[in-house]
C-alpha cells in the first residue's frame, strides 16, 4: 500500500472457497470501480486480491476527499492497486503517476498503532516531515510510524509495495517512538526478499485461499516481516537483547512446529543457550515456551480441519503435520481450546 493513505482493518477469515474432491475453478481477482464506497487501499473482506484504479481529474477529486494528494498535471493522475489481508498483515502493490501524499493519516487510518514497510520496486521516492527529509531509490525501504506525519513525494511515476503491520504485533523486536521513519538500503539481502514475496502473493493470489494455504503463507510472511523489522529496529534500551533472542526463539518455533522433536529442551539447544535462560525469556510475556509451541501447532492444525481440501485427510496425518504426533494428542488439544472434536470442527466447516 502506498505510504500516506488510510485503511481500514477487516476481520473476517476468508471462507475456503474449495472443495475436496473438486477445486473451484480459478478466477480473476476481484475488480473494484473508482467509484465504490469505503476507503482506498482497503483489501475486500472474503475474497483474494483487491484490485482498483484510479485515473484524470474526475477520479483525482474523489481520491483526494480521502487522502491528501498534490499533482501538476490532473489530466495525467493515476493510481492502480492490488491489495490483500494475510492474518495481521496488511498487503499491497501500488503503481502511480507523479504525485505528492500527506502529511500521512495517524496510522493510516487505523484505530491502532500501526507500523508500514515499503520498498520502492521502480522509481524515485522522497519522505519528509520538517526539515528531515530522505530520498529511496529503487530497491531501497523503509519504516514508517504510523503516528508521525510524513509526507511522500515522486517526481516520475513510481512503483512500491508494502505490508501494514500493527505494534502489537509478536515480530516487533523494538519500534522507534520520535524518528517517523527509519531508511533500509538496496544491499540489504532481506528487504528485496521481502518485496518479491509479497509482489508473487498480490500477483498469484486470484482467489480466497484455503484456510491452511493462507496459513501457511502467514507464517512465511511473519517470518519475513519479523527479519526486516529486527534489522531496522533501534536497540535504544537494556531489553533490546532480551527481545531480540525471544523474537529468534519464536521464529525458530514459526518455521519448526511440524517437528514432534521440538520441545523448550531443543529449543534452547538449538539457541545455544540453557533451558532456564531460554525461559527466562519469556517472563512477563502473555505466553511461555512451551504454550508456543503449542499454540502454533493447533493453529495449523485448526486450519486444515477447516479446509475442506483436508476432508478425507486422517487424524492421525493431521496431527503429523502440526506437529502434535498423534490423533489422541490432537484430538485433546482442539477439544480444549474450542470445546468441540475435530469431527465436529470438520462438519461445521462443510
Amino acid at each position: 500500500m502506498i505510504v500516506t493513505e488510510p485503511q481500514t482493518r477487516h476481520t473476517p477469515r476468508r471462507s475456503a472457497g474449495v472443495t475436496h474432491r473438486r477445486p473451484a475453478a480459478s478466477r480473476p481477482p476481484h475488480t473494484v470501480p473508482a467509484g465504490h464506497s469505503g476507503p482506498p487501499f482497503a483489501s475486500e473482506p472474503n475474497r483474494g486480491v483487491t484490485v482498483r484504479s484510479w485515473r484524470g481529474a474526475a477520479d483525482l477529486g474523489e481520491f483526494t476527499r480521502a487522502i491528501p494528494t498534490t499533482v501538476e498535471d490532473p489530466g495525467r493522475f493515476l493510481v492502480q492497486t492490488r491489495t490483500a489481508r494475510f492474518g495481521p498483515f496488511d498487503v499491497a502493490y501500488t503503481a502511480h503517476s507523479p504525485l505528492q501524499w500527506g502529511p500521512s493519516m495517524r496510522n493510516f487510518g487505523n484505530p491502532e498503532r500501526t507500523l508500514r514497510l515499503f520498498v520502492v520496486l521502480d522509481g524515485e521516492v522522497t519522505l519528509r516531515q520538517g526539515d528531515l527529509a530522505t530520498t529511496l531509490n529503487r530497491r531501497d525501504g523503509a519504516l514508517l510510524l504510523g503516528w508521525l506525519p510524513v509526507t511522500y513525494e515522486t517526481h516520475g511515476p513510481a512503483k512500491i509495495v508494502s505490508c501494514d503491520v500493527p505494534t502489537t504485533h509478536r515480530s516487533l523486536v523494538a519500534v522507534p517512538e520520535h524518528t517517523p521513519f527509519v531508511v533500509g538500503r538496496s544491499d540489504s539481502a532481506l528487504l528485496p526478499a521481502l518485496a518479491a514475496f509479497l509482489c508473487d502473493l498480490l500477483r498469484h493470489d486470484d482467489g480466497p485461499h484455503a484456510p491452511a494455504v493462507r496459513a501457511q503463507v502467514t507464517d512465511t510472511l511473519d517470518t519475513l516481516v519479523s527479519g526486516v523489522l529486527a534489522s531496522l529496529a533501534t536497540p535504544d534500551d537494556d531489553g533490546w537483547e532480551r527481545r531480540s533472542a525471544r523474537q529468534r526463539a519464536i521464529r525458530y518455533i514459526t518455521a519448526h512446529h511440524a517437528d514432534q522433536d521440538l520441545s523448550p529442551a531443543t529449543l534452547a539447544e538449538h539457541l545455544g543457550m540453557s533451558k532456564r535462560s531460554l525461559q527466562r525469556l519469556f517472563e512477563g510475556e502473555e505466553m511461555g515456551v512451551a504454550q508456543w509451541i503449542q499454540a502454533k501447532r493447533l493453529e495449523q492444525a485448526l486450519a486444515r480441519l477447516n479446509d475442506p481440501r483436508y476432508a478425507s485427510t486422517s487424524l492421525d496425518d493431521i496431527a503429523l503435520l502440526a506437529g502434535f504426533g498423534n490423533a489422541l494428542t490432537l484430538r485433546r488439544a482442539v477439544q480444549a481450546a474450542t470445546g468441540m472434536t475435530p469431527s465436529e470442527l470438520r462438519a461445521q466447516a462443510g
